[in-house]
């Protein structure tokens, strides 16, 4: 188990089960309240902190107040839900030029105004050793429709709403000085800096019943789609020529000497959905999807007996999971 779910796991045990009211609490990205019988709110909260989630260097601050919010809304969307509103905790050095400031809340207005949430209130301090931002969201779910993480099943196929790698390819665009063509150039940085939530994908999920399990792509293939297996009880298998990586991702990691497969399995931040769903649901997932008017999700595996995550490649098979993002891959816990 990596260092972060460990820690996860040791801090649900100080903090006890939730109360009666709380459907979900620990274990999920966003927490499921039912204050009143025929009400279900989701609550969310998503911490950025300059040097480990971001690098002013070459991320401009008005899209850094774009991707701190969106980055929330995709958990709201992971659990077919609406968001309504924000709050914003934000640290800023008091070194750094306080109008700069305006820029990063324009990023966010943006967002928020795009996925009709209105951002309430919060909290300002000084933060000395460097920006941070911390973001609660509250929305709402039709009761007893939020998608979860444990209820994928042997036997369900694995899908994602979107292509692959993108996010990760932009960063490594970013980093490492890249030219490409300006389109293509645009295509990866815009994915990285400017992510879009599967607002619309995650609450066609959740009010038709066509998945049994949620998650959003924020750590990777690898590491969100281990947390579905672990929480449902379940292995998968992937099959590498069914993931939609973009002809960009590919250019990117050949440039650089990469397998582009690494980049679209752990590279992160692409805010898709990875959700499971039946067999006998393919055909009404894709009328489904484009009646909605949204692209088809694309099956990427399946779900199988045992534990682990494998890629099957050819006629080869290795095992993946646990390969993504871990903010405490070397910690170890009493």
């Amino acid at each position: 188990m990596a260092g972060e779910r460990r820690l996860i796991t040791a801090l649900s045990r100080i903090f006890g089960p939730p109360p009666a009211r709380v459907r979900r609490g620990i274990g999920e990205d966003t927490a499921i309240l039912a204050p009143e019988p025929e009400q279900e709110l989701l609550w969310t909260i998503d911490t950025l902190i300059e040097g480990v989630h971001f690098d002013l260097r070459y991320t401009p601050l008005r899209s850094l107040g774009w991707k701190s919010l969106a980055v929330n809304l995709s958990d709201i969307a992971a659990m077919g839900g609406e968001p309504q509103y924000a709050l914003l905790a934000l640290g800023w050095p008091p070194s750094r030029d306080l109008n700069q400031a305006l820029a990063l809340a324009q990023g966010m207005q943006e967002v928020a105004e795009a996925y009709g949430v209105a951002v309430i209130g919060g909290d300002t301090v000084a933060a000395p050793a460097g920006l941070t931002l911390s973001l609660t969201v509250i929305g709402q779910v039709a009761p007893g429709r939020a998608l979860r993480r444990d209820g994928a099943q042997v036997g369900d196929e694995i899908y994602v709403t979107g292509p692959l790698g993108l996010a990760a390819a932009g960063l490594e665009v970013l980093r490492h000085g890249m030219a490409l063509p300006i389109d293509r150039q645009e295509s990866v940085t815009t994915a990285f800096f400017r992510p879009r939530p599967q607002i619309a994908a995650g609450r066609l999920l959740a009010g038709q019943r066509l998945a049994t399990a949620a998650i959003d792509l924020s750590d990777g293939v690898a590491s969100d789609l281990e947390q579905v297996c672990l929480q449902s009880g379940v292995g998968a298998v992937l099959l590498a020529e069914a993931l939609p990586i973009p002809p960009v991702v590919r250019e990117v990691a050949c440039h650089l000497g990469y397998d582009p497969i690494n980049l679209a399995l752990q590279g992160g931040e692409d805010y898709q959905l990875l959700f499971t769903a039946r067999p006998e649901k393919r055909a009404l997932l894709r009328t489904a999807f484009a009646q909605g008017g949204l692209p088809a999700p694309t099956s990427i595996g399946r779900l199988v007996a045992g534990v682990g995550i494998r890629l099957r490649r050819g006629e080869e098979e290795m095992e993946i999971a646990g390969t993504g993002f871990d903010h405490f891959p070397d910690a170890s816990l009493a």
